[in-house]
């Protein structure tokens, strides 16, 4: 059996947090090769006039750490598009889907 690569290993987890946003409604694109800040840009479905709908920018980590260097930059450039920067990760434990903010907060997606 061939050992997974990294790169095979975030790619699925980057396919799986799109499965779960577009199970709860989102149009999500995937940043091929993501060399971007971003893997996946999910779009939420419409709520009601006045309601503002803000893209999620999401930077998917399958262990959930974010390189400091990595985190300053998407820091310092969190308001610079219409949305909202959250890193997904995989619980260690539960295995399973879990969001945050910039700042730290688990966030309910």
């Amino acid at each position: 059996m061939k050992k997974q690569t990294n790169y095979v290993k975030g790619r699925n987890f980057e396919y799986r947090v799109m499965k779960y946003l577009k199970d709860r409604g989102f149009f999500c694109m995937r940043a091929y090769g993501s060399k971007g800040m971003y893997d996946i840009l999910a779009i939420q479905p419409f709520v009601d006039f006045g309601w503002y709908n803000y893209s999620l920018l999401i930077q998917a980590k399958l262990n959930g750490y974010v390189p400091p260097k990595e985190m300053q930059t998407l820091k310092e450039n969190e308001w610079n598009w219409q949305g909202i920067t959250i890193i997904a990760w995989r619980d260690k434990k539960s295995r399973k889907l879990r969001f945050r903010n910039l700042e730290g907060i688990e966030l309910v997606v």
